[in-house]
Protein backbone atom coordinates (compact mmCIF):
# COMPACT_ATOMS: atom_id res chain seq x y z
CA UNK A 1 0.00 0.00 0.00
CA UNK A 2 1.30 3.47 -0.85
CA UNK A 3 2.58 5.26 2.27
CA UNK A 4 0.46 8.09 3.66
CA UNK A 5 3.34 10.51 3.94
CA UNK A 6 6.94 10.35 2.78
CA UNK A 7 8.46 9.87 6.22
CA UNK A 8 11.10 7.34 7.30
CA UNK A 9 9.55 4.08 8.41
CA UNK A 10 10.68 4.48 12.01
CA UNK A 11 8.90 7.85 12.26
CA UNK A 12 5.52 6.56 11.10
CA UNK A 13 2.72 6.17 13.59
CA UNK A 14 1.84 2.65 14.67
CA UNK A 15 -1.88 3.42 14.34
CA UNK A 16 -3.54 4.91 11.25
CA UNK A 17 -6.04 7.49 12.36
CA UNK A 18 -9.17 7.51 10.21
CA UNK A 19 -11.99 10.02 9.63
CA UNK A 20 -15.12 8.48 8.08
CA UNK A 21 -17.33 10.88 6.10
CA UNK A 22 -20.94 10.24 4.97
CA UNK A 23 -23.36 12.39 2.99
CA UNK A 24 -26.94 12.02 1.88
CA UNK A 25 -28.80 14.66 -0.11
CA UNK A 26 -32.13 13.67 1.45
CA UNK A 27 -32.73 11.91 4.74
CA UNK A 28 -33.68 8.22 4.43
CA UNK A 29 -34.61 5.62 7.03
CA UNK A 30 -31.66 4.19 8.98
CA UNK A 31 -32.18 0.84 7.32
CA UNK A 32 -31.53 2.34 3.88
CA UNK A 33 -28.28 1.28 2.26
CA UNK A 34 -27.63 4.91 1.37
CA UNK A 35 -28.35 6.27 4.84
CA UNK A 36 -25.50 8.11 6.61
CA UNK A 37 -25.58 5.48 9.36
CA UNK A 38 -25.04 2.70 6.80
CA UNK A 39 -22.21 4.66 5.13
CA UNK A 40 -20.49 5.30 8.46
CA UNK A 41 -20.83 1.63 9.42
CA UNK A 42 -19.31 0.52 6.10
CA UNK A 43 -16.41 2.94 6.51
CA UNK A 44 -15.77 1.82 10.07
CA UNK A 45 -15.84 -1.84 8.96
CA UNK A 46 -13.24 -1.15 6.27
CA UNK A 47 -11.01 0.64 8.78
CA UNK A 48 -11.35 -2.22 11.26
CA UNK A 49 -10.46 -4.81 8.62
CA UNK A 50 -7.18 -2.98 7.99
CA UNK A 51 -6.40 -2.42 11.64
CA UNK A 52 -7.00 1.32 11.48
CA UNK A 53 -8.55 3.41 14.25
CA UNK A 54 -11.60 5.58 13.58
CA UNK A 55 -11.03 8.83 15.46
CA UNK A 56 -13.67 10.99 13.73
CA UNK A 57 -17.03 10.51 12.06
CA UNK A 58 -18.63 13.32 10.07
CA UNK A 59 -21.92 13.39 8.18
CA UNK A 60 -24.12 15.77 6.21
CA UNK A 61 -27.81 14.94 5.86
CA UNK A 62 -30.01 16.80 3.41
CA UNK A 63 -26.92 18.35 1.81
CA UNK A 64 -26.23 18.27 -1.91
CA UNK A 65 -22.80 17.28 -3.16
CA UNK A 66 -23.61 18.90 -6.51
CA UNK A 67 -25.06 22.30 -5.63
CA UNK A 68 -22.20 24.87 -5.53
CA UNK A 69 -24.19 26.96 -3.03
CA UNK A 70 -24.82 24.11 -0.60
CA UNK A 71 -23.25 24.45 2.84
CA UNK A 72 -21.94 21.17 4.29
CA UNK A 73 -21.02 21.58 7.98
CA UNK A 74 -19.84 17.97 8.27
CA UNK A 75 -17.48 18.34 5.31
CA UNK A 76 -16.10 21.61 6.70
CA UNK A 77 -15.39 19.90 10.05
CA UNK A 78 -13.65 17.09 8.17
CA UNK A 79 -11.34 19.56 6.42
CA UNK A 80 -10.58 21.28 9.73
CA UNK A 81 -9.49 17.92 11.17
CA UNK A 82 -7.39 17.21 8.04
CA UNK A 83 -5.62 20.59 8.24
CA UNK A 84 -5.04 20.15 11.98
CA UNK A 85 -3.17 16.88 11.38
CA UNK A 86 -5.70 14.83 13.36
CA UNK A 87 -6.21 12.13 10.71
CA UNK A 88 -4.08 10.00 8.39
CA UNK A 89 -6.84 8.73 6.09
CA UNK A 90 -10.33 9.77 4.99
CA UNK A 91 -12.77 6.95 4.23
CA UNK A 92 -16.01 7.43 2.28
CA UNK A 93 -18.51 4.94 0.92
CA UNK A 94 -17.83 6.14 -2.64
CA UNK A 95 -16.34 9.21 -4.29
CA UNK A 96 -19.75 10.74 -5.07
CA UNK A 97 -20.34 11.07 -1.30
CA UNK A 98 -17.37 13.44 -1.15
CA UNK A 99 -18.37 15.54 -4.17
CA UNK A 100 -20.52 15.51 -7.29
CA UNK A 101 -19.16 18.76 -8.70
CA UNK A 102 -16.80 17.10 -11.16
CA UNK A 103 -13.17 16.10 -11.62
CA UNK A 104 -11.70 19.52 -10.88
CA UNK A 105 -13.37 19.79 -7.48
CA UNK A 106 -12.47 16.18 -6.59
CA UNK A 107 -8.82 16.69 -7.52
CA UNK A 108 -8.68 19.93 -5.52
CA UNK A 109 -9.94 18.08 -2.44
CA UNK A 110 -7.42 15.28 -2.97
CA UNK A 111 -4.69 17.88 -3.44
CA UNK A 112 -5.57 19.34 -0.04
CA UNK A 113 -5.49 15.84 1.47
CA UNK A 114 -1.98 15.20 0.06
CA UNK A 115 -0.77 18.56 1.31
CA UNK A 116 -1.44 17.38 4.86
CA UNK A 117 -0.28 13.80 4.30
CA UNK A 118 -3.80 12.32 4.27
CA UNK A 119 -4.86 9.47 2.04
CA UNK A 120 -8.30 9.08 0.47
CA UNK A 121 -10.01 5.64 0.52
CA UNK A 122 -13.33 4.54 -0.99
CA UNK A 123 -15.24 1.49 0.30
CA UNK A 124 -16.96 0.68 -2.99
CA UNK A 125 -14.07 1.83 -5.21
CA UNK A 126 -10.98 0.07 -3.74
CA UNK A 127 -9.05 0.55 -6.99
CA UNK A 128 -8.87 4.33 -6.48
CA UNK A 129 -5.24 5.37 -5.89
CA UNK A 130 -4.11 8.93 -6.58
CA UNK A 131 -0.45 8.20 -5.91
CA UNK A 132 0.26 7.49 -9.61
CA UNK A 133 -0.81 9.07 -12.95
CA UNK A 134 -3.11 6.20 -13.94
CA UNK A 135 -4.84 6.32 -10.57
CA UNK A 136 -5.29 10.06 -10.91
CA UNK A 137 -6.90 9.57 -14.34
CA UNK A 138 -9.29 6.94 -12.97
CA UNK A 139 -10.05 9.20 -10.03
CA UNK A 140 -10.90 12.10 -12.37
CA UNK A 141 -13.01 9.84 -14.60
CA UNK A 142 -15.12 8.59 -11.69
CA UNK A 143 -15.55 12.16 -10.42
CA UNK A 144 -16.68 13.29 -13.89
CA UNK A 145 -19.15 10.40 -14.12
CA UNK A 146 -20.53 11.32 -10.68
CA UNK A 147 -21.16 14.88 -11.86
CA UNK A 148 -22.74 13.64 -15.09
CA UNK A 149 -25.02 11.35 -13.09
CA UNK A 150 -26.06 14.30 -10.93
CA UNK A 151 -26.73 16.46 -13.99
CA UNK A 152 -28.92 13.74 -15.49
CA UNK A 153 -30.80 13.28 -12.22
CA UNK A 154 -31.30 17.03 -11.93
CA UNK A 155 -32.78 17.23 -15.43
CA UNK A 156 -34.98 14.21 -14.77
CA UNK A 157 -36.15 15.69 -11.49
CA UNK A 158 -36.85 19.05 -13.13
CA UNK A 159 -38.91 17.32 -15.83
CA UNK A 160 -40.85 15.33 -13.22
CA UNK A 161 -41.57 18.48 -11.23
CA UNK A 162 -42.86 20.21 -14.36
CA UNK A 163 -45.16 17.27 -15.11
CA UNK A 164 -46.45 17.23 -11.53
CA UNK A 165 -46.97 21.00 -11.63
CA UNK A 166 -48.92 20.70 -14.88
CA UNK A 167 -51.59 18.57 -13.16
CA UNK A 168 -51.59 20.59 -9.95
CA UNK A 169 -49.87 17.99 -7.77
CA UNK A 170 -47.32 18.76 -5.07
CA UNK A 171 -43.63 17.96 -5.20
CA UNK A 172 -42.33 20.00 -2.26
CA UNK A 173 -43.25 22.14 0.78
CA UNK A 174 -45.28 21.10 3.77
CA UNK A 175 -49.06 20.75 3.72
CA UNK A 176 -51.07 23.54 5.38
CA UNK A 177 -52.26 22.90 8.94
CA UNK A 178 -55.29 20.60 8.99
CA UNK A 179 -54.33 18.79 5.78
CA UNK A 180 -51.99 15.98 4.79
CA UNK A 181 -50.67 14.49 1.57
CA UNK A 182 -51.76 11.21 0.01
CA UNK A 183 -50.43 9.56 -3.13
CA UNK A 184 -52.88 9.32 -6.01
CA UNK A 185 -52.71 8.70 -9.74
CA UNK A 186 -53.60 11.61 -12.02
CA UNK A 187 -53.37 10.52 -15.64
CA UNK A 188 -50.07 8.64 -15.96
CA UNK A 189 -48.51 10.28 -12.92
CA UNK A 190 -48.60 9.28 -9.28
CA UNK A 191 -48.51 12.55 -7.34
CA UNK A 192 -49.15 13.90 -3.86
CA UNK A 193 -52.56 15.50 -3.35
CA UNK A 194 -53.87 17.12 -0.19
CA UNK A 195 -56.96 16.30 1.80
CA UNK A 196 -58.29 17.00 5.32
CA UNK A 197 -56.03 15.28 7.84
CA UNK A 198 -58.02 12.21 8.93
CA UNK A 199 -55.26 11.27 11.40
CA UNK A 200 -55.71 14.59 13.24
CA UNK A 201 -59.42 15.51 13.05
CA UNK A 202 -58.91 18.05 15.84
CA UNK A 203 -56.65 20.04 13.49
CA UNK A 204 -59.34 20.01 10.80
CA UNK A 205 -61.90 21.22 13.35
CA UNK A 206 -59.60 24.11 14.31
CA UNK A 207 -59.26 25.19 10.68
CA UNK A 208 -63.02 24.94 10.14
CA UNK A 209 -63.57 27.14 13.16
CA UNK A 210 -61.02 29.67 11.91
CA UNK A 211 -62.76 29.79 8.52
CA UNK A 212 -66.16 30.35 10.14
CA UNK A 213 -64.78 33.15 12.34
CA UNK A 214 -63.17 34.84 9.36
CA UNK A 215 -66.39 34.46 7.35
CA UNK A 216 -68.22 36.24 10.16
CA UNK A 217 -65.80 39.15 10.00
CA UNK A 218 -63.48 38.31 12.91
CA UNK A 219 -59.99 39.73 12.37
CA UNK A 220 -56.99 37.40 12.05
CA UNK A 221 -55.43 38.86 15.18
CA UNK A 222 -58.63 38.22 17.14
CA UNK A 223 -58.77 34.63 15.89
CA UNK A 224 -55.16 34.11 17.00
CA UNK A 225 -55.68 35.62 20.46
CA UNK A 226 -58.89 33.60 20.93
CA UNK A 227 -57.17 30.30 20.12
CA UNK A 228 -54.15 31.24 22.21
CA UNK A 229 -56.39 32.22 25.13
CA UNK A 230 -58.18 28.87 24.98
CA UNK A 231 -54.88 27.00 25.06
CA UNK A 232 -55.26 25.54 21.57
CA UNK A 233 -51.80 24.27 20.48
CA UNK A 234 -50.31 26.33 17.65
CA UNK A 235 -49.52 24.55 14.34
CA UNK A 236 -45.78 24.76 15.05
CA UNK A 237 -46.31 22.48 18.06
CA UNK A 238 -47.82 19.68 15.96
CA UNK A 239 -45.75 16.49 16.04
CA UNK A 240 -44.85 16.48 12.36
CA UNK A 241 -43.79 20.14 12.49
CA UNK A 242 -42.02 20.38 15.84
CA UNK A 243 -38.82 18.70 14.61
CA UNK A 244 -35.50 19.53 16.24
CA UNK A 245 -34.19 21.08 13.04
CA UNK A 246 -37.25 23.31 12.56
CA UNK A 247 -37.36 24.44 16.18
CA UNK A 248 -33.68 25.36 16.00
CA UNK A 249 -34.33 27.32 12.79
CA UNK A 250 -37.18 29.24 14.44
CA UNK A 251 -34.98 30.07 17.42
CA UNK A 252 -32.26 31.45 15.16
CA UNK A 253 -34.73 33.70 13.34
CA UNK A 254 -35.93 35.31 16.57
CA UNK A 255 -34.42 38.71 17.23
CA UNK A 256 -34.33 38.25 20.99
CA UNK A 257 -32.96 34.72 20.86
CA UNK A 258 -35.19 33.77 23.78
CA UNK A 259 -36.48 30.22 24.02
CA UNK A 260 -40.16 31.26 24.05
CA UNK A 261 -42.97 28.86 23.08
CA UNK A 262 -44.54 28.83 19.62
CA UNK A 263 -47.82 30.78 19.77
CA UNK A 264 -50.78 31.55 17.57
CA UNK A 265 -50.16 34.72 15.58
CA UNK A 266 -52.14 36.70 13.03
CA UNK A 267 -49.59 35.72 10.36
CA UNK A 268 -50.19 32.05 11.11
CA UNK A 269 -53.95 32.42 10.81
CA UNK A 270 -53.58 34.41 7.59
CA UNK A 271 -51.24 31.84 6.03
CA UNK A 272 -53.65 28.98 6.73
CA UNK A 273 -56.89 30.69 5.66
CA UNK A 274 -55.34 32.16 2.50
CA UNK A 275 -53.73 28.89 1.36
CA UNK A 276 -55.46 27.78 -1.90
CA UNK A 277 -55.34 24.10 -0.86
CA UNK A 278 -57.90 24.87 1.86
CA UNK A 279 -60.37 25.37 -1.02
CA UNK A 280 -59.03 22.41 -3.02
CA UNK A 281 -56.92 24.50 -5.41
CA UNK A 282 -53.36 23.78 -6.49
CA UNK A 283 -50.95 26.49 -5.36
CA UNK A 284 -47.70 28.08 -6.40
CA UNK A 285 -45.48 30.57 -4.62
CA UNK A 286 -45.02 34.00 -6.19
CA UNK A 287 -43.04 36.98 -5.00
CA UNK A 288 -45.02 40.01 -3.85
CA UNK A 289 -42.51 42.74 -3.07
CA UNK A 290 -39.95 41.25 -0.68
CA UNK A 291 -42.14 38.36 0.47
CA UNK A 292 -43.63 35.26 -1.11
CA UNK A 293 -47.25 34.17 -0.97
CA UNK A 294 -49.29 31.20 -2.14
CA UNK A 295 -51.60 31.85 -5.09
CA UNK A 296 -53.98 29.64 -7.09
CA UNK A 297 -52.10 27.66 -9.76
CA UNK A 298 -53.64 27.58 -13.22
CA UNK A 299 -53.36 25.32 -16.25
CA UNK A 300 -52.20 26.35 -19.72
CA UNK A 301 -55.67 27.79 -20.46
CA UNK A 302 -55.65 29.86 -17.27
CA UNK A 303 -58.22 27.70 -15.48
CA UNK A 304 -57.59 27.03 -11.77
CA UNK A 305 -56.43 23.48 -11.06
CA UNK A 306 -58.31 21.61 -8.34
CA UNK A 307 -56.49 18.34 -7.60
CA UNK A 308 -56.93 18.59 -3.82
CA UNK A 309 -59.88 17.92 -1.53
CA UNK A 310 -60.31 21.14 0.37
CA UNK A 311 -61.66 21.70 3.84
CA UNK A 312 -64.30 24.03 2.32
CA UNK A 313 -65.71 24.19 -1.25
CA UNK A 314 -63.64 26.16 -3.73
CA UNK A 315 -66.37 28.71 -4.47
CA UNK A 316 -66.77 29.51 -0.79
CA UNK A 317 -63.00 29.85 -0.34
CA UNK A 318 -62.84 32.32 -3.23
CA UNK A 319 -65.74 34.31 -1.81
CA UNK A 320 -64.06 34.33 1.59
CA UNK A 321 -60.87 35.72 0.04
CA UNK A 322 -62.82 38.58 -1.53
CA UNK A 323 -64.58 39.30 1.76
CA UNK A 324 -61.27 39.35 3.59
CA UNK A 325 -59.68 41.57 0.95
CA UNK A 326 -62.45 44.15 1.19
CA UNK A 327 -62.71 44.34 4.95
CA UNK A 328 -58.97 44.13 5.65
CA UNK A 329 -57.99 46.86 3.19
CA UNK A 330 -58.00 49.55 5.85
CA UNK A 331 -58.04 47.55 9.06
CA UNK A 332 -56.07 49.19 11.87
CA UNK A 333 -52.69 47.57 12.56
CA UNK A 334 -51.61 46.17 15.90
CA UNK A 335 -53.71 44.50 18.57
CA UNK A 336 -56.59 47.00 18.61
CA UNK A 337 -59.74 45.38 17.32
CA UNK A 338 -62.12 47.30 15.06
CA UNK A 339 -65.79 46.40 14.80
CA UNK A 340 -66.90 46.31 11.13
CA UNK A 341 -69.05 49.34 10.25
CA UNK A 342 -71.43 49.98 7.38
CA UNK A 343 -69.54 52.64 5.43
CA UNK A 344 -65.87 52.04 6.31
CA UNK A 345 -63.32 49.33 5.71
CA UNK A 346 -64.46 48.04 2.32
CA UNK A 347 -63.31 50.65 -0.22
CA UNK A 348 -66.83 52.12 -0.35
CA UNK A 349 -66.60 55.57 1.28
CA UNK A 350 -64.11 58.27 0.32
CA UNK A 351 -63.27 61.83 1.30
CA UNK A 352 -64.72 64.40 -1.10
CA UNK A 353 -61.72 66.68 -0.57
CA UNK A 354 -58.72 64.39 -1.03
CA UNK A 355 -60.42 61.21 -2.37
CA UNK A 356 -58.73 59.29 0.46
CA UNK A 357 -60.29 56.39 2.31
CA UNK A 358 -62.62 56.93 5.23
CA UNK A 359 -62.10 54.95 8.42
CA UNK A 360 -63.68 54.96 11.85
CA UNK A 361 -62.71 56.52 15.14
CA UNK A 362 -64.15 57.55 18.52
CA UNK A 363 -64.19 60.92 20.25
CA UNK A 364 -63.34 61.43 23.91
CA UNK A 365 -66.91 60.58 24.87
CA UNK A 366 -66.75 57.21 23.10
CA UNK A 367 -69.06 58.28 20.25
CA UNK A 368 -68.39 56.65 16.87
CA UNK A 369 -67.31 58.77 13.91
CA UNK A 370 -66.20 58.25 10.35
CA UNK A 371 -63.04 60.22 9.63
CA UNK A 372 -60.81 60.73 6.61
CA UNK A 373 -57.77 58.49 7.02
CA UNK A 374 -55.60 61.27 5.56
CA UNK A 375 -56.86 64.42 7.31
CA UNK A 376 -53.79 66.58 6.65
CA UNK A 377 -54.79 69.82 4.96
CA UNK A 378 -58.52 69.76 5.68
CA UNK A 379 -58.84 69.77 9.43
CA UNK A 380 -59.61 66.14 10.22
CA UNK A 381 -62.84 65.74 8.28
CA UNK A 382 -65.29 63.57 10.25
CA UNK A 383 -68.99 62.78 10.59
CA UNK A 384 -71.09 60.94 13.18
CA UNK A 385 -71.40 57.30 12.19
CA UNK A 386 -75.06 56.80 13.11
CA UNK A 387 -76.13 59.90 11.19
CA UNK A 388 -74.18 58.89 8.08
CA UNK A 389 -75.40 55.26 8.19
CA UNK A 390 -79.01 56.31 8.62
CA UNK A 391 -78.85 58.93 5.87
CA UNK A 392 -77.25 56.65 3.24
CA UNK A 393 -79.52 53.67 4.00
CA UNK A 394 -82.61 55.91 4.06
CA UNK A 395 -81.64 57.45 0.72
CA UNK A 396 -81.51 54.04 -0.97
CA UNK A 397 -84.72 52.77 0.62
CA UNK A 398 -86.57 55.97 -0.25
CA UNK A 399 -85.69 55.69 -3.94
CA UNK A 400 -86.55 52.00 -4.02
CA UNK A 401 -89.98 52.58 -2.44
CA UNK A 402 -90.71 55.52 -4.71
CA UNK A 403 -89.67 53.69 -7.90
CA UNK A 404 -92.31 54.08 -10.62
CA UNK A 405 -92.42 51.01 -12.85
CA UNK A 406 -94.08 53.06 -15.56
CA UNK A 407 -91.01 55.25 -15.75
CA UNK A 408 -88.32 53.83 -18.04
CA UNK A 409 -85.46 55.14 -15.93
CA UNK A 410 -86.83 53.63 -12.71
CA UNK A 411 -87.64 50.35 -14.47
CA UNK A 412 -84.09 50.01 -15.78
CA UNK A 413 -82.61 50.93 -12.40
CA UNK A 414 -84.66 48.29 -10.53
CA UNK A 415 -83.98 45.68 -13.23
CA UNK A 416 -80.23 46.23 -12.98
CA UNK A 417 -80.41 45.87 -9.18
CA UNK A 418 -82.42 42.67 -9.61
CA UNK A 419 -79.71 41.25 -11.85
CA UNK A 420 -77.05 42.07 -9.27
CA UNK A 421 -79.19 40.54 -6.53
CA UNK A 422 -79.57 37.37 -8.61
CA UNK A 423 -75.80 37.29 -8.90
CA UNK A 424 -75.58 36.84 -5.11
CA UNK A 425 -78.61 34.70 -4.28
CA UNK A 426 -79.56 31.20 -5.36
CA UNK A 427 -82.70 32.00 -7.33
CA UNK A 428 -82.39 29.41 -10.11
CA UNK A 429 -80.92 25.99 -10.70
CA UNK A 430 -77.92 27.48 -12.53
CA UNK A 431 -77.24 30.17 -9.95
CA UNK A 432 -74.76 28.14 -7.92
CA UNK A 433 -72.61 27.74 -11.02
CA UNK A 434 -72.92 31.44 -11.79
CA UNK A 435 -71.77 32.40 -8.31
CA UNK A 436 -68.74 30.14 -8.60
CA UNK A 437 -67.83 31.42 -12.07
CA UNK A 438 -68.27 34.99 -10.85
CA UNK A 439 -65.94 34.28 -7.94
CA UNK A 440 -63.36 32.84 -10.35
CA UNK A 441 -63.74 35.88 -12.60
CA UNK A 442 -63.19 38.30 -9.73
CA UNK A 443 -60.21 36.30 -8.55
CA UNK A 444 -58.52 36.15 -11.97
CA UNK A 445 -59.15 39.86 -12.53
CA UNK A 446 -57.46 40.60 -9.21
CA UNK A 447 -54.57 38.35 -10.24
CA UNK A 448 -54.28 40.31 -13.51
CA UNK A 449 -54.15 43.58 -11.58
CA UNK A 450 -51.48 42.21 -9.23
CA UNK A 451 -49.44 40.90 -12.16
CA UNK A 452 -49.60 44.30 -13.87
CA UNK A 453 -48.57 46.01 -10.62
CA UNK A 454 -45.64 43.60 -10.24
CA UNK A 455 -44.37 44.51 -13.71
CA UNK A 456 -44.67 48.23 -12.99
CA UNK A 457 -42.70 47.67 -9.80
CA UNK A 458 -39.86 46.16 -11.83
CA UNK A 459 -40.20 42.50 -10.79
CA UNK A 460 -40.03 41.37 -14.45
CA UNK A 461 -36.96 42.83 -16.16
CA UNK A 462 -34.98 40.30 -18.17
CA UNK A 463 -36.07 38.75 -21.44
CA UNK A 464 -36.96 35.41 -19.83
CA UNK A 465 -38.86 37.09 -16.99
CA UNK A 466 -40.86 39.21 -19.45
CA UNK A 467 -41.66 36.11 -21.50
CA UNK A 468 -42.95 34.44 -18.32
CA UNK A 469 -45.00 37.55 -17.53
CA UNK A 470 -46.59 37.61 -21.00
CA UNK A 471 -47.37 33.89 -20.94
CA UNK A 472 -49.01 34.20 -17.52
CA UNK A 473 -50.98 37.25 -18.62
CA UNK A 474 -52.24 35.38 -21.70
CA UNK A 475 -53.42 32.54 -19.46
CA UNK A 476 -55.23 34.93 -17.15
CA UNK A 477 -56.83 36.87 -20.02
CA UNK A 478 -57.99 33.68 -21.72
CA UNK A 479 -59.64 32.46 -18.54
CA UNK A 480 -61.15 35.91 -17.92
CA UNK A 481 -62.78 35.74 -21.36
CA UNK A 482 -64.02 32.21 -20.66
CA UNK A 483 -65.59 33.27 -17.35
CA UNK A 484 -67.18 36.37 -18.89
CA UNK A 485 -68.67 34.33 -21.71
CA UNK A 486 -70.03 31.71 -19.32
CA UNK A 487 -71.60 34.32 -17.05
CA UNK A 488 -73.33 35.83 -20.07
CA UNK A 489 -74.77 32.42 -20.95
CA UNK A 490 -75.95 31.83 -17.39
CA UNK A 491 -77.48 35.29 -17.18
CA UNK A 492 -79.55 34.52 -20.26
CA UNK A 493 -80.95 31.48 -18.45
CA UNK A 494 -81.70 33.54 -15.36
CA UNK A 495 -83.69 36.30 -17.05
CA UNK A 496 -87.09 34.67 -16.59
CA UNK A 497 -86.52 33.69 -12.97
CA UNK A 498 -85.03 36.87 -11.48
CA UNK A 499 -86.89 38.39 -8.55
CA UNK A 500 -86.07 40.84 -5.84
CA UNK A 501 -87.73 40.20 -2.46
CA UNK A 502 -91.24 41.66 -2.26
CA UNK A 503 -90.48 42.97 1.23
CA UNK A 504 -87.95 45.32 -0.36
CA UNK A 505 -90.77 47.10 -2.17
CA UNK A 506 -92.98 47.18 0.94
CA UNK A 507 -90.59 47.70 3.87
CA UNK A 508 -93.06 49.48 6.14
CA UNK A 509 -93.27 53.04 7.45
CA UNK A 510 -89.67 53.20 8.67
CA UNK A 511 -87.43 51.06 6.41
CA UNK A 512 -84.33 51.66 8.60
CA UNK A 513 -86.06 51.66 12.01
CA UNK A 514 -85.22 49.30 14.91
CA UNK A 515 -87.87 46.74 13.88
CA UNK A 516 -87.22 46.90 10.14
CA UNK A 517 -85.85 44.28 7.78
CA UNK A 518 -82.74 46.45 7.48
CA UNK A 519 -82.14 46.33 11.24
CA UNK A 520 -82.37 42.51 11.23
CA UNK A 521 -79.41 42.21 8.87
CA UNK A 522 -75.80 42.11 10.01
CA UNK A 523 -73.34 44.69 8.71
CA UNK A 524 -72.18 42.50 5.82
CA UNK A 525 -75.75 41.91 4.59
CA UNK A 526 -76.38 45.64 4.83
CA UNK A 527 -73.22 46.35 2.83
CA UNK A 528 -74.34 43.82 0.23
CA UNK A 529 -77.72 45.58 -0.09
CA UNK A 530 -76.10 49.00 -0.61
CA UNK A 531 -73.76 47.49 -3.18
CA UNK A 532 -76.75 46.51 -5.34
CA UNK A 533 -77.67 50.16 -5.78
CA UNK A 534 -74.55 52.27 -5.12
CA UNK A 535 -70.97 52.34 -6.31
CA UNK A 536 -69.86 54.33 -3.28
CA UNK A 537 -70.32 57.32 -1.00
CA UNK A 538 -68.40 60.59 -0.67
CA UNK A 539 -68.29 62.69 2.50
CA UNK A 540 -67.59 66.43 2.34
CA UNK A 541 -66.73 69.18 4.81
CA UNK A 542 -68.76 69.72 7.97
CA UNK A 543 -68.25 73.49 7.95
CA UNK A 544 -68.15 76.09 5.22
CA UNK A 545 -64.47 77.20 5.07
CA UNK A 546 -65.49 80.86 4.58
CA UNK A 547 -68.55 81.36 6.76
CA UNK A 548 -67.66 78.64 9.31
CA UNK A 549 -71.31 77.59 9.32
CA UNK A 550 -72.29 73.93 9.71
CA UNK A 551 -73.23 72.17 6.46
CA UNK A 552 -76.35 69.97 6.67
CA UNK A 553 -75.81 66.24 6.23
CA UNK A 554 -77.77 66.04 2.97
CA UNK A 555 -75.26 68.50 1.47
CA UNK A 556 -72.24 66.72 2.98
CA UNK A 557 -72.94 63.20 1.71
CA UNK A 558 -72.99 62.31 -1.97
CA UNK A 559 -74.29 58.88 -2.95
CA UNK A 560 -73.09 57.51 -6.29
CA UNK A 561 -75.87 55.48 -7.91
CA UNK A 562 -75.00 52.49 -10.03
CA UNK A 563 -75.47 52.86 -13.77
CA UNK A 564 -76.68 50.17 -16.17
CA UNK A 565 -73.95 47.56 -16.46
CA UNK A 566 -74.17 47.48 -20.27
CA UNK A 567 -74.21 51.29 -20.71
CA UNK A 568 -77.79 51.28 -21.94
CA UNK A 569 -77.24 49.57 -25.29
CA UNK A 570 -80.10 47.90 -27.12
CA UNK A 571 -79.18 44.40 -26.03
CA UNK A 572 -79.09 45.49 -22.42
CA UNK A 573 -82.44 47.26 -22.79
CA UNK A 574 -83.93 44.02 -24.13
CA UNK A 575 -82.54 42.13 -21.16
CA UNK A 576 -84.03 44.72 -18.81
CA UNK A 577 -87.46 44.37 -20.43
CA UNK A 578 -87.33 40.60 -19.90
CA UNK A 579 -86.27 41.15 -16.31
CA UNK A 580 -89.07 43.64 -15.69
CA UNK A 581 -91.59 41.21 -17.09
CA UNK A 582 -90.59 38.84 -14.32
CA UNK A 583 -90.67 41.42 -11.53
Amino acid sequence: MTPFVTLPTEERLDTVRVAVYARQSKARPDSSEASPEAQLAAGAALADSRGWQVVHQFKDVGRSGWDPNAVRPGFEELMVAVRAGEVDAVVVNELSRLTRKGAHDALEIDKEFKKHGVRFVSVLEPFLDTSNPIGVAIFALIAALAKQDSDIKAQRLKGAKEEIKAVGGRHSSSAPFGMHAVREKIGNLVVSVLEPDADNPEHVAIVERMLEMSWDGVADNKIATTLEGEGVPAPGNAERRATEKRLESIKKRRVSGEDSPIRWRAQTVRWIINHPAIGGFASERVKRGKAYENVVARDAAGKPMTPHRGIIPGAKWLELQERRKKRNAYRKPGNEETTPRLLSGWRFTTCEICAGSVGQTKNNGGQDYYMCANPKGHGGLSIKREQADSYVAGKVWARLIAADMDDESDRNWVAAAALRYAGQKDLAGVQEERREVAAHLEHVQRSIAELQADRKSGFYRGRDELATWRATMEQYRAYEDECTSRISELDSKLQTTIRIPTEWLEPGEDPVGPNSLWASWDVFEQREFLDYFLTGVQIGRGRDPETKKFIPIEERITVNWRQLDADGDEEADADDEETLAAL
